[in-house]
């Protein structure tokens, strides 16, 4: 007898066929327990390989070992076949056969249909910090742009609500598990991904994990080359759009189907403006500014870019670190070309927005632009904060509130966006809603100067001029000695009858507006702390030809309560467009 037909007659053939099948269903019925069961990634791999290394034992048991209706038998016989191995194997044969029919149907049908009905489940996700795989601290702004540009792309889908950047910060390394971080930001699904980058060459890696079973649903690589950085946002919006099965609107669709390219030298620099403005310091911001006019500069062309100084030169005037006057120009025309170059982007309208309002008192054509923004992309969160901003200075509080609040739902852990909220409720006078806000802000985070002054602000209307005295001191501490926040303590000080203090810091503000390094406003706030309402309403006069921003709290602002019966000040709100 021949050596194959050896193998046929001891079942050889079969026992493998029987092994390969079994092997098979034992990885089916394992990827399904991975799919509802913590088990680790790596679990599937590894059954991979035990039955792999169980082959060749199987054939050897086959071909040593039989079968029989008796039991297990040490196989003696070299010739013919025999009847009750044939029964005994048939019987394995049979038996993996109607496995495999069972796990065959269980994936066409129910484990299908439950697949289908978690991904319908998911209206809102968070996209966690993405992992800089390059290792590199130097290309920490180059993840964290787009880790930001991936949820901005995300957010556009309007039938889907994504938590912003800020809350979704707070869970780099966190060490907290998916269904816990679904559970504090009342999400559906959580993205994990990491960015690795080669040159030119970008690759982004996402998974998409159902949030309360920890169950990962899908997850894939997505490579382009920086200058097509907009489709590798499409692309991986797209699929993850695909894999939740949700809604997207016509014009949505058309959207992801048509990025424009980029020019790479000014996308980086872009990214590395946006970096440093956002970390609010005079030097960072300064420095910010200065990356955003490279930016334009090398490629006058970029709505990003364009967009991303007026900003950068926005902020840097609202904290005092530039003059207004010195960068009015700049500003508006940077603003207007982005809008001109890219109409259908909201980040442009929002900026041509905010330097209206802030830097041209512009109250008109800023609600036009930021509502059009809104338009574009109403979850768009920049925008949501400013329009609330606007109208809460402008008395229109129930909206602002509203608008504050669609703000938090989408970034709940920022202070930033929560002291929306906490500022309408000041304006409107309701200091007590007021201070229980500003304090669950300061409890999320301590080290933005403004949510210590926007709290003392609240303790001098209700005459504690101590505390807010030592805020005051906190947030100067905090912003090497920012001009806004000097200024408030000036203020507090002659509330509080300390008025040499008060006078010291005027006296040092006067010489710092002198050269350049003060805003008029500033001034005119510690002289309303002094009693001083002639001179005040002087500075103020100064405050509205330079532009400054704080003039916009002038018609809510409690501060000015001693001023609003003064035919000056009367005057001065209605030159300012109130």
């Amino acid at each position: 007898m021949s050596f194959f037909s050896e193998l046929k007659r001891r079942n050889v053939y079969r026992v493998a066929a029987i092994y390969i099948i079994v092997g098979w269903v034992v990885l089916q019925v394992v990827d399904m327990f991975m799919s509802f069961m913590p088990l680790p990634e790596w679990t599937s791999r590894l059954v991979f390989v035990l039955l792999a290394a169980g082959f060749p034992i199987a054939i050897v048991f086959a071909w040593a070992i039989d079968l029989t209706p008796e039991g297990i038998k040490l196989e003696t016989s070299a010739g013919g076949t025999s009847a009750s191995r044939r029964r005994g194997t048939d019987l394995l044969t049979y038996g993996a056969l109607s496995v495999v029919l069972i796990i065959w149907i269980w994936n066409l049908d129910w484990w299908q249909q439950a697949t289908d009905e978690e991904s319908a489940k998911i209206r809102s996700l968070v996209v966690l910090p993405l992992d800089n795989l390059m290792h590199d601290p130097e290309q920490s702004y180059f993840v964290e742009g787009m880790h930001e540009a991936l949820i901005t792309e995300l957010s556009k889908i309007k039938a889907l609500r994504v938590i912003s950047r800020t809350s979704a910060m707070k869970y780099l390394d966190s060490g907290k598990s998916v269904p816990e971080i679904a559970r504090e930001l009342g999400v559906d699904a959580v993205i994990e991904g990491s960015v690795l980058r080669a040159g030119n060459t970008v690759r982004i890696t996402v998974q998409l994990i159902e949030a309360q079973n920890d169950r990962h649903l899908w997850a894939d690589k997505f490579d382009r080359e920086l200058t097509d950085i907009l489709a590798l946002y499409a692309d991986v919006t797209r699929e993850i759009v695909e894999q939740i099965r949700i809604e997207v609107t016509p014009e949505e669709a058309a959207r992801l189907s048509a990025p424009r390219a980029v020019d790479a030298d000014a996308y980086e620099l872009y990214l590395q403006g946006k970096y440093f403005c956002d970390k609010w310091g005079p030097q960072e911001m300064m420095q910010g500014v200065d990356l955003m006019r490279q930016a334009v500069a090398a490629d006058p062309d970029s709505a990003f870019a364009q967009s991303g100084l007026g900003v950068c030169l926005q902020y840097a005037a609202f904290f005092g670190y530039v003059l207004t006057e010195t960068i009015l120009d700049e500003a508006n025309k940077a603003t207007e070309r982005a809008i001109e170059l890219d109409s259908d982007l909201a980040d442009a309208w929002v900026a041509f927005a905010g330097v209206r309002y802030y830097l041209n008192f512009d109250m008109v054509a800023a609600e036009l632009a930021v509502e059009r923004a809104l338009s574009l992309n109403p979850s768009h969160l920049r925008s949501l904060v400013h329009y609330s901003w606007q109208l809460g200075e402008a008395g229109h509080f129930d909206t602002a509130l509203e608008l504050a609040h669609q703000a938090i739902a989408l970034d709940p852990l920022s202070g930033a966006v929560r002291t929306t909220a906490a500022q309408a409720y000041y304006l409107n006078r309701d200091f007590d809603t007021a201070l229980v806000e500003w304090e669950r802000i300061l409890d999320l985070d301590r080290s933005d100067p403004s949510f210590h002054y926007y709290l003392a602000w609240v303790h001098e209307q209700k005459g504690d001029y101590e505390a807010a005295i030592a805020l005051h001191e906190r947030a100067i501490e905090l912003s090497a000695r920012a001009p806004l926040y000097v200024g408030g303590l000036g203020y507090a000080y002659g509330l509080a009858g300390r008025n040499s203090e008060a006078q010291l810091i005027l006296d040092q503000l006067v010489a710092r507006e002198a050269d350049g390094l003060a805003g008029p406003y500033h001034v005119a706030i510690v002289h309303i702390g002094l009693g001083n309402n002639e001179q005040a309403i002087d500075w103020l006069e100064k405050a509205f030809a330079a532009r400054s921003s704080h003039m916009l709290y002038i018609k809510q602002g409690a501060q000015f309560d001693p001023l609003r019966d003064d035919p000056r000040f009367i005057s001065l709100m209605q030159r300012m467009g109130w």
